[in-house]
């Protein structure tokens, strides 16, 4: 294969630069074909030079960045991969290579938190969770740090790298037979590797196993280059272990690689509270994007599925309880009309609950990474979900509208507050049942039968007006019941029944959310993170 010659390419390049000096795609080419040259101090000022003219370019600044990281400069490389992220906040690869940098100026925290947003991406690369665990166990959290590795590993199962890496940590958690696993899987891959039989004689000198080690780090030095002196000063240890008579061998002080000595890291806190806000929107966001896509992605409509399929559901009961039932509507003139009042309120309150109920289950994975929090889970599921069940509203009363029935709310801004107020209390119960399902797994079977029970008790197929006293007295304590009332209240006009209490609702809301979320607060460290 023929080696283009850069330096031609690179005269080349300039030469229509300098004609073009405006030009921002012409300045990084001829950048490019300077660095592939070799000439990475002229490389850096066309690249400079595309910045000055697109300060906001994300290409120049990403360009720049990586050329000033080449030639040292990494402080600056550093400030520019920042500003090249304000521009493209969830960009996978920029993130990747900000974190590579700043882990090797030994910024783990902040290494972490650009490498979580890598690899919660679409795009995530086996290299990012590798760099990833590797961070993790520098800053101090060798368990997440395996997991990490862990999904390197499963991302790209042929790297041998990636399983040295693995059974290391494992061996420094002594963790010594799931490293065996490791090591022999990728024995199977590359037999003829003298850094895994190296690595392997280690794990069997720690579990005391000296002459299957000695017989490891024998065949380690025959496959090793001659110049290996690290294999050979391994085998010189372990014949020395195996000298000694008697003696288990002190496995305290085994370690599988050396390690640099830890430096003390300075914890960066976040600037203020609009700092921490922001950030906590971009994972919210990043999980909302990483759900539509796993979630729908497999199917042609995509996320219009999510919306069309409880639309679909919403008709089918409405046309079967409007079919079976001639009766006038409770409220209103159309009956139709009327059961899908109190369904969409109702769909709203129960899709959200379960969402926000299965977060830690359905994203079980993420909580792994440093920057994602139960929380920022939870948070992403209620604000898809609300937004899904606001189309599916939206689409259904337009659909009415069309056929000439009452489409739009008398009083819109009271549909809306009893709409948000359910989305909040579903929110609240669904953090509360999230922490009880966590000890008894069997109480989301619980939670949905309560839920076909409230399906029945909160007024969507009748109207309290139309129950006797004693039963209107039982049902108006239902919050659920209030906030479909408080609904109809401002879709229907001249609708206000005496028994809507909106501040008894607005009580539930308060209290479901403070608990929940308490609950959450409380037990977070209980509270099982599983691979």
């Amino acid at each position: 294969m023929t080696v283009p010659d850069y330096s031609a390419l690179a005269r080349d390049a300039v030469a229509v630069a300098d004609s073009r000096p405006d030009d921002v795609a012409v300045l990084l080419h001829a950048a490019m074909m300077l660095l592939h040259a070799g000439e990475t101090e002229r490389a850096r000022d066309f690249a400079r030079n595309a910045v000055a003219v697109d300060p906001a370019h994300f290409g120049a600044l990403r360009t720049l960045s990586g050329i000033l990281d080449v030639t040292g400069q990494r402080a600056e490389a550093i400030a520019v991969a920042n500003a090249a992220i304000e521009l493209e906040p969830a960009n996978p690869e920029v993130r990747l290579h900000a974190g590579a940098m700043l882990a090797a100026e030994w910024r783990w925290r902040e290494a972490a938190g650009h490498l979580a947003v890598h690899v919660v991406s679409p795009a995530a690369t086996p290299a990012g969770w590798r760099l990833l665990s590797a961070v993790l166990h520098r800053a101090g959290d060798p368990g997440r740090a395996i997991d990490a590795a862990r999904q390197a590993v499963a991302a790209d199962p042929e790297h041998i790298e990636y399983r040295l890496h693995l059974a290391s940590l494992l061996s420094t958690r002594a963790l010594y037979r799931d490293a065996l696993n490791e090591l022999y899987a990728a024995l199977a891959r590359a037999p003829a590797n003298g850094s895994v039989w190296r690595v392997l004689s280690g794990v069997h000198a720690a579990l005391g196993q000296l002459a299957e080690a000695l017989q490891s780090a024998e065949r380690a030095v025959e496959l090793a280059a001659a110049d290996d002196t690290e294999c050979r000063t391994h085998l010189a240890h372990i014949a020395g272990l195996c000298a000694l008579p008697l003696a288990a061998p002190d496995t305290a002080a085994w370690s599988i690689a050396p390690r640099r000595p830890e430096r003390r890291v300075t914890v960066r806190r976040p600037v203020g509270l609009t700092g921490e806000i922001a950030t906590r929107w971009r994972v919210i966001h990043a999980i909302m994007l990483r759900d539509m896509r796993t979630r729908f992605g497999h199917t042609r409509l995509g996320y219009l599925w999510a919306i069309m399929e409880p639309i679909t559901h919403l008709m089918t009961l409405g046309v079967i309880f409007y079919a079976l039932n001639r009766a006038p509507a409770p409220v209103g003139d159309n009956l139709f009309l009327f059961y899908i009042t109190g369904l969409v309120p109702f769909l709203m309150f129960s899709h959200v609950a379960q969402d926000v109920m299965s977060a830690s289950e359905a994203n079980n994975t993420m909580l792994q990474l440093p920057i994602v929090k139960r929380t920022d889970i939870m948070a992403a599921h209620a604000l898809r979900q609300f937004g899904t069940e606001l189309c599916v509203g939206i689409v259904i009363f337009s659909i009415a509208a069309l056929l000439g029935q009452r489409g739009l709310p008398a009083d819109p801004m009271t549909a809306l507050i009893a709409i948000v107020l359910l989305w909040l209390l579903a929110v609240g119960v669904g953090a509360f049942n999230l922490t009880i399902a966590e000890a008894f797994p069997s109480y989301e079977t619980v939670f949905a039968s309560a839920l076909r029970l409230l399906y029945v008790a909160s007024g969507i197929y009748y109207s309290p007006i139309s129950m006797p006293d004693w039963a209107r007295e039982i049902l108006v304590w239902n919050p659920i019941l209030q906030g479909i009332e408080l609904f109809r209240s401002g879709f229907y006009p001249q609708y206000d029944p005496h028994w809507l209490d909106a501040n008894y609702l607005l009580i539930w809301v308060v209290a479901s959310a403070g608990t929940g979320f308490a609950m959450e607060r409380a037990l977070r460290g209980r509270m099982a993170v599983y691979t």
